[in-house]
Order: C-alpha cells, then sequence, then structure tokens
C-alpha cells in the first residue's frame, strides 16, 4: 500500500483533490488503492471482474465502508452517469485488449464526474516487464505503443506524469 500512497502523493501534486469526495477504483484487485484513498478521507467503491481478487479485497476492507462490486468483462459499469468524481485504475488497461480497452474508456468516462485518472504502464519498456507481459497474453505491448493516441480518441488529456521509470499517472477528463 506504500506504493499507492506515493503515487497518491503525486497526484495530489498535479490535482487539488480536495473537491473531491466520491472515488470509483475500476479493477479494485486486492483493494490496496480503495484502501489508500479511503484512508485519505474519500468515499470510495471499487470493481472487479475476478472473483478471486474481489474476495481478496473483501479481506482487506472488511473493517472499512468501502463497497466492491463485481462485474463482468466488457459490461457496463453498475452506476449512474456522473455519479463519481474520480474513477480510477491502476495497471487495468495494458492488460486487456483494445476492445475491451474502449469499453473501460467509455464506461469510466460515463460515470466520472471530473477526473479519469489511469495508473499504468508508459512506453519505457524493459526485458522483465516486457517477458512477463508477454506469458500473461494480455494487449501490453499495443497498449504502450498506443496508449497517447487511445486516450486522445476518448479523453480530453490533462497531462501524463511519470510516477516511476515504467510507469504513468494519465490525468484525464471525461468526453461529455
Amino acid at each position: 500500500m506504500e506504493y499507492y500512497r506515493k503515487v497518491l502523493a503525486i497526484l495530489k501534486e498535479h490535482i487539488d483533490l480536495g473537491n473531491y469526495i466520491k472515488f470509483l477504483d475500476v479493477g479494485c484487485g486486492t483493494g490496496a488503492l480503495c484502501y489508500v484513498l479511503r484512508e485519505a478521507g474519500f468515499e470510495v467503491s471499487g470493481v472487479e471482474v475476478s472473483a478471486g481478487m474481489l474476495a481478496q479485497a473483501m479481506k482487506r476492507l472488511k473493517n472499512t465502508d468501502i463497497k466492491a462490486y463485481k462485474i463482468n468483462p466488457g459490461e457496463g459499469f453498475p452506476f449512474e452517469d456522473n455519479f463519481f468524481d474520480v474513477v480510477t485504475a491502476s495497471y487495468v488497461a495494458h492488460g486487456i485488449k483494445k476492445k475491451e480497452r474502449e469499453i473501460l474508456y467509455k464506461e469510466m468516462s460515463r460515470v466520472a464526474k471530473h477526473y479519469v485518472i489511469l495508473h499504468d504502464y508508459n512506453q519505457n519498456r524493459d526485458f522483465f516487464t516486457s517477458f512477463v507481459e508477454w506469458l500473461e497474453g494480455g494487449d501490453y505491448f499495443n497498449f504502450v505503443k498506443e496508449v497517447k493516441k487511445e486516450l486522445k480518441e476518448n479523453f480530453k488529456v490533462e497531462k501524463m506524469v511519470d510516477v516511476s521509470s515504467k510507469a504513468s499517472l494519465y490525468i484525464l477528463q471525461p468526453n461529455k
């Protein structure tokens, strides 16, 4: 969770988050980012496609008021338009095919009132990450090649901020 505290601190250097209350973490995994966001005082919900990951998240989040929901891949989110102030996804987009990313982007934009924050790989690759991503069979290679173009087609791009040599925060505004 220390890593996500660092990422949140970097994000706060670029956006005054004091004006926002409701956050959605898409692909919440084990709930680490949800936990850090709640710790920072935000109302947080999460969605996850993996039942196993969601079970891990529920263990981590059991003594909190964070709600997490199981969704199906490529399915719309179970929330009204503009329901959340900020919608995040950390290391989700690179692992899914372009067609699913388009759905992800549209749904994130639909439920976000103010910002969409992607935390994912940037174009700086290394052998180890490339090898692991090749083994996993996601769409990492196309994602890192096309991410800037895809984001410009789907959002109002505010800025890209490196959080490490291989990862960035893509600070976006929904296309409304």
